[in-house]
């Protein structure tokens, strides 16, 4: 028997093409996927870093000094010596039971110098009286300060005699040497 030879032939399904296709596409879409994920962080980075900053709160200032402050309230002067004596003086005038305690505390900073004496003499033994004179002030009654100190002595002196008459430095006393901007 004799097979007739298919005079019409079926042409090849491209099969092959279609599957490459396929894989192409889903490619092509992982890509975008991962393309779009990094644009989403990308844009969420740019805002981010162009976003208006948002200004700081200015807190409100004020100057105060040079001064004291004690016990809340501030008193001004311009030069340390002013500085050193008032504060002495309000120890002294609203502390008497501590005066001994405060005038110990404060010499033991001095090798010679009493820095406040009961007499111009305790405070400078063997020096002249005009030299005495000129270098200190009556303080109160009974109670005399040298004035012949610079700011650096100040400062080491006068946090002894606050601790002595039982106030804390920096918190019961401030002393501003120069003009400061504190918040308000």
């Amino acid at each position: 028997m004799q097979v007739q030879p298919n005079l019409n032939p079926q042409p090849q399904f491209p099969i092959q093409e279609l599957e490459q296709i396929e894989a192409a596409i889903q490619a092509s879409q992982r890509w975008l996927s991962t393309l779009q994920g990094r644009r989403e962080a990308l844009t969420a980075e740019l805002e981010k870093i162009t976003r208006p900053q948002e200004a700081p709160i200015k807190t409100a200032m004020k100057a105060i000094g040079p001064g004291l402050e004690y016990l809340g309230r501030m008193t001004r002067h311009w030069h340390h010596i002013d500085i050193h004596i008032d504060l002495l003086r309000r120890l002294w005038t609203e502390r008497p039971e501590h005066r001994e305690a405060m005038a110990h505390a404060m010499g033991a900073y001095g090798n010679t110098r009493a820095y406040v004496a009961r007499t111009r003499e305790g405070l400078f033994p063997g020096q002249p009286l005009p030299w005495m004179q000129r270098y200190s002030r009556q303080l109160v009654d009974g109670w005399y300060v040298d004035t012949n100190l610079n700011r650096e002595r100040m400062r080491r002196i006068l946090p002894a005699a606050v601790r002595a008459a039982g106030l804390t430095w920096g918190q019961d006393v401030k002393v501003y040497w120069r003009a400061t901007h504190v918040a308000v």
